[in-house]
């Protein structure tokens, strides 16, 4: 889905920081417990803040069990632990690192890395939680990779761009071009172009669709699918359940807009 060379281009530096605060949960963020050992023997036993903890283990004998011990032992000072064996991750970094191919799309490589931390249950272990979701950037829209692969593909044409523009009092908060080619790779990943930014007329959401897509459209192909929503319903919808039958009380609020609309989703949402 994502092109293996996706051009990357007059991308707004806010915009790009509030929809990664929106929809991405970095373990980089969390407060971590960090034990690295080579057959038990521990290596370093630190806090990710360097904070002051409790090492009430002095070498890693079973690994699932000492994170549990480490964490319940630091209450509240940790989001997880994370043991890793030195040389398991070097093995698991040199088999996903020969696993890269140059033509293959960027998520399906992203994808395997993870996966592949299940290879690895001894040697590289998180609590609470498994690998796959502590560590890295993970999803936080309340949705599969694969759900929303098809929701794309059902939804976005080949060769066409799909926007989304959210508002925060009054203002164009956050903004994502997305352009597909004739294969629904992704190779395009832009903002908003930053004159039209300035230039909305957030209280009146349909004159603001219209001056980002034609703005949009401008430098890129047209658009075949828009969302242009208030960021607190959003973000509400984004994290809660039952996604689809909340859209057409959104779109009634006015609180969604939807431009254009593929003619597939009108009756799913409802469109009046």
């Amino acid at each position: 889905m994502l092109h293996e060379n996706p051009l990357m281009v007059d991308i707004d530096v806010d915009h790009w920081r509030n929809l990664q605060e929106l929809v991405l949960e970095s373990s980089k963020e969390k407060r971590r417990i960090v034990l690295i050992h080579e057959d038990g023997t521990l290596l370093k036993f630190v806090h990710s803040d360097r904070e002051p903890i409790v090492r009430s283990i002095t070498r890693v004998e079973n690994p699932e069990r000492d994170a549990e011990k480490v964490y319940r032992d630091n209450k509240d000072k940790a989001d997880f632990v994370l043991v890793l064996e030195r040389r398991a991750v070097e093995r698991y970094l040199a088999e996903v690192q020969d696993s890269w191919s140059a033509d293959e799309d960027l998520d399906v490589y992203v994808r395997r890395m993870y996966m592949k931390l299940a290879d690895y249950p001894q040697g590289i272990v998180t609590y609470p939680g498994s690998p796959q979701e502590n560590l890295g950037l993970q999803w936080r829209i309340g949705a599969t990779y694969e759900e929303f692969r098809d929701v794309l593909a059902l939804l976005v044409k080949p060769q066409t761009t799909a926007v989304l523009a959210l508002f925060d009092r009054g203002s164009l908060w956050a903004s994502l071009v997305l352009g597909f080619n004739a294969k629904m790779q992704i190779d395009l990943i832009t903002t908003a172009p930053e004159a039209e930014a300035h230039s909305l007329l957030p209280s009146d959401r349909e004159k603001a669709a219209a001056l980002i897509l034609q703005a949009v459209e401008s430098k890129y192909p047209r658009s075949s699918l828009g969302l242009f929503a208030e960021l607190r319903p959003f973000r509400a919808w984004l994290h809660g359940e039952d996604k689809l039958e909340k859209l057409s009380t959104l779109v009634e609020k006015g609180d969604f807009l939807f431009q254009p609309v593929p003619k597939q989703f009108e009756a799913l949402i409802q469109v009046r």
